[in-house]
């Protein structure tokens, strides 16, 4: 039986409505300023970046960079835990800031160790962009609820994105435009989101839009605001699976 029969299947679709937080790397205009040496210049290699970019999908022409970027890219070579490598680009983020920095914190262990040869110093610091912006539709589904709820240990497999991502597409099929889900890298045991489609998204623009910086190293990551408030800390030892940090989709 598979996930969405066992989670009863187009029964489960219903309204949700919520707020996601995402956290991005800082680069954009910062980044393109580094190659240029006045403002009209850098308008031009920003508009010939933006031609050279994959088309954004229909419904997301008016919305904020930060918004439409992740519809129009498409998952890593090993898809993402509910897109397959050829489907269009998932808008992920977390209900909440530590579930948001908990998945983030993943990833940056992850770029750490996949290093190829020896990290370039012993701590790499980056500085980011954490915003929030409201979804709502009627069209769906809450995974981390009942009946759902008894397929956590697929739904938030650490490795293994076999299951969920067929569940994704069998969504998609469904008309499915939005979803939650169970974290499966907040220790705390927080709940995210995903959309299919911009169609999903309550505004144009985010909210809530303030820099971070986050420090790496091998065992560590720590975040924290420009106005310096309590540092969120994780640990290597949280995101273990079996003993080995495991790579998405493995």
């Amino acid at each position: 039986m598979s996930l969405w029969e066992g989670c009863g299947g187009t029964a489960l679709v219903t309204a949700v409505d919520g707020r996601l937080w995402r956290l991005v790397e800082s680069q954009e205009e910062t980044a393109t300023m580094s190659f240029v040496d006045t403002l009209d210049e850098q308008a031009l290699l920003e508009s010939l970046l933006e031609d050279s970019k994959p088309p954004s999908l229909p419904g997301s022409e008016e919305l904020h960079y930060l918004l439409k970027t992740p519809f129009r890219y498409p998952p890593l070579r090993w898809g993402s835990r509910f897109g397959r490598p050829h489907e269009l680009g998932i808008f992920y983020g977390g209900l909440s800031v530590t579930t948001t920095l908990a998945e983030s914190a993943y990833y940056r262990f992850l770029f750490w160790h996949s290093m190829a040869g020896e990290p370039p110093a012993p701590r790499i610091q980056s500085e980011h962009s954490l915003f929030s912006v409201r979804y709502a539709t009627g069209q769906g589904i809450r995974l981390q609820e009942p009946p759902c709820d008894v397929h956590r240990n697929l739904i938030a497999h650490p490795a293994d994105y076999r299951a969920t991502q067929v569940l994704g597409s069998t969504m998609r099929e469904a008309g499915v435009q939005a979803f939650e889900y169970p974290s499966a890298r907040d220790p705390k045991g927080g709940t995210c989101a995903g959309l299919f489609t911009p169609q999903a998204l309550a505004s144009r623009k985010p909210a809530n839009l303030e820099p971070w910086w986050c420090e790496l190293s091998t065992g560590e990551v720590l975040f924290k605001t420009r106005e310096r408030k309590p540092i969120h800390r994780f640990h290597l030892d949280d995101f273990l699976y079996r003993g080995k940090l495991p790579l998405p989709a493995n």
